[in-house]
C-alpha cells in the first residue's frame, strides 16, 4: 500500500520537475495500442489519440500523472481507480445502456471501482493510482487531448503527496 502525505498541489509535481518518466512504452503488466491520432485544427498545439489500454490481472500503476485531457471508458474487467490528487468525474452505465450523472471523485485512501460501460474524465491536474483487482484483463479505452510530443502519462516514481 502507497504511503501518502501532504503536498500543495499536483501540477507543481510536474512544474518542480519531480522523479517521474514517460510511461507510454512500459508499465509491467500494461500495454497501450495507439488506435488513432491527429493534430485537429482547433487545437493548435494539442494531438487527440485513442488508446485502448490493457491490464493484466493484478497490474497496477502506483501514481501517474498526464500532461491534458483524457476520458476513459472501461471495456472489459474492472478497474480500480484511487485519486491521489485532484479530482476525476466519474459516470456510470446504467442498466439500459445510458450514463448515469456525473460524480466527482476527491483524492482519499478508498478507490472506486469501475466496470463495463462506466467512464471516467481525467485532467491534469489529477494524479491517480489505477489497478486491475481482478483475475481477468481489463481493457479500457483512452480518448487524450494531450500536448504534441509529450507522453500520454508520466509515472510518479516517489511517494505522492496529496493537498
Amino acid at each position: 500500500m502507497m504511503k501518502i502525505t501532504t503536498f500543495a498541489g499536483s501540477l507543481a509535481l510536474l512544474a518542480l520537475g519531480s522523479p517521474g518518466f514517460a510511461q507510454d512504452a512500459g508499465v509491467k503488466g500494461v500495454s497501450r495500442t495507439v488506435l488513432g491520432s491527429g493534430q485537429p485544427v482547433a487545437a493548435p498545439g494539442l494531438e487527440l489519440s485513442l488508446r485502448r489500454v490493457v491490464f493484466a490481472p493484478g497490474a497496477t500503476i502506483p501514481g501517474e500523472v498526464h500532461s491534458g485531457m483524457q476520458v476513459i471508458y472501461v471495456l472489459s474487467g474492472h478497474l480500480s481507480l484511487q485519486v491521489l490528487g485532484g479530482s476525476a468525474v466519474v459516470r456510470r452505465a446504467l442498466p439500459d445502456g445510458s450514463m448515469g450523472p456525473a460524480t466527482e471523485v476527491r483524492a482519499g485512501p478508498n478507490p472506486v471501482t469501475l466496470g463495463p460501460g462506466d467512464s471516467a474524465l481525467e485532467n491534469e491536474t489529477l494524479v491517480l493510482h489505477p489497478s486491475n483487482p481482478s483475475r481477468e484483463p481489463l481493457v479500457i479505452l483512452a480518448g487524450s487531448l494531450m500536448p504534441i510530443g509529450k507522453p500520454q502519462s508520466v509515472l510518479i516514481t516517489e511517494p505522492v503527496k496529496l493537498p
